[in-house]
């Protein structure tokens, strides 16, 4: 049973795509927060490395393995409220991360940022996806592009803002995400909640099959992900002799994060007319050439324009497979998308640990 529009809302079709897509914008550009004040937040509270990984920890944690449990509440209370309340949270969580006075509260603020962050992702998907979209590929794509945009342009603002004003301007970042959870809370539809007990809504169907394939796959286009922003900037430094400040490590990181949230954009596009299985296999394979000439090549202008061939390719699949997964378990489409997007990213991070030690190893030898 999919959810049944019971309330036409003030904004549908396109229009409704677009205001989510912004709403992912302003949300992920305040989860970059966290990576921008790492090093005043070490100064502040003399916080060592461990400390600095824990607080790493609780934030991606808090916003990737609670998505199945706050899609599959959603489900169950209804999608807009579930979405429009993770959006507030976010806002006022993570604009006060700046002005923490404490550790306690810092690291709360974090774990309840990470749950608001958690909660807009797999029902808007649901949302824009559902059954009154033309194209759900496309408008998935368009939610996620809005999303990788925000989270290019945060720490830019963010350090913009405690540079020039200190970072007791951080709360007011937290107006343009209330606002725009009230926008989704009187302009989205309603759609009928299924009414099922949360713990049914999550089965054996969603958790094996078509949906755990869907769920590996996006694993390793995010275990991709995350090792490009995390290990290329590292890999420039020592083995292409570039400075740890060089202009062309941000440079080749947003290029590659906006390349990848255009690919989604193209990739819903791609998967309507040539076929959603046909579009992943494609643009994986494709992706393996950009990803080995960022290495191949010289630092340079040509490693950033190789960068964006990367991030075109390897994110073009990513909506399609939320789309997928959610045709494959209409009972749970937001309890669906949680897993392929939370549990995705959660075991990427994982896997990332064992992928980066070899590096580490070889250099700790060699000293």
């Amino acid at each position: 049973m999919t959810h049944v529009l019971c309330r036409p809302g003030i904004v549908s079709g396109t229009r409704m795509a677009v205001l989510l897509a912004v709403v992912h914008a302003v949300n992920d550009a305040l989860t970059a927060v966290l990576g921008a004040l790492l090093p005043t937040l070490q100064a502040r509270f003399a916080a060592g490395t461990t400390t600095l990984a824990l607080l790493v920890a609780v934030f991606n944690v808090s916003s990737s393995v609670t998505q199945p449990l706050l899609g599959a509440l959603a489900d169950g209370i209804g999608l807009r409220r579930v979405a429009a309340g993770g959006v507030a949270l976010a806002a006022v969580s993570l604009s006060l991360v700046g002005v923490a006075p404490e550790l306690s509260v810092l690291i709360g603020l974090l774990a309840l940022g990470g749950i608001g962050s958690a909660a807009l992702h797999p029902v808007s998907t649901s949302i824009v996806g559902g059954p009154t979209a033309k194209n759900p590929g496309l408008a998935v794509g368009l939610f996620t592009a809005g999303g990788m945009a925000g989270f290019a342009a945060g720490p830019i603002l963010i350090l913009y803002l405690v540079s020039s004003q200190g970072a007791g301007a951080l709360p007011w970042l937290m107006l343009p995400g209330l606002l725009l959870a009230l926008a989704m809370f009187v302009l989205l539809p309603d759609w009928q909640p299924h009414g099922t007990r949360l713990g049914r809504l999550i089965d054996r169907r969603t958790l094996t099959g078509t949906v755990a394939w869907l769920t590996a796959a996006a694993t390793l286009i995010s275990l991709a992900f995350i090792t490009f922003t995390s290990a290329v900037p590292l890999w420039l430094v020592a083995e292409r002799g570039l400075a740890t400040d060089h202009p062309l490590l941000g440079g080749i990181l947003a290029a590659f994060s906006l390349a990848a949230g255009a690919g989604a954009l193209l990739g819903g596009a791609a998967g309507a007319r040539f076929g959603y299985a046909r579009t992943t296999t494609i643009s994986l394979l494709a992706a393996v050439i950009p990803l080995s000439g960022v290495l191949a090549l010289p630092a340079g202008p040509g490693t950033v324009a190789v960068a964006v061939v990367a991030g075109l390719l390897v994110y073009a699949s990513q909506p399609l497979l939320i789309v997928a997964a959610q045709n494959a378990a209409p009972d749970a489409p937001a309890a669906t998308a949680g897993i392929v997007i939370g549990v995705g990213n959660a075991l990427a991070g994982l896997l990332y640990i064992p992928v980066a030690r070899p590096k580490e190893c070889s250099d700790s030898r060699r000293a």
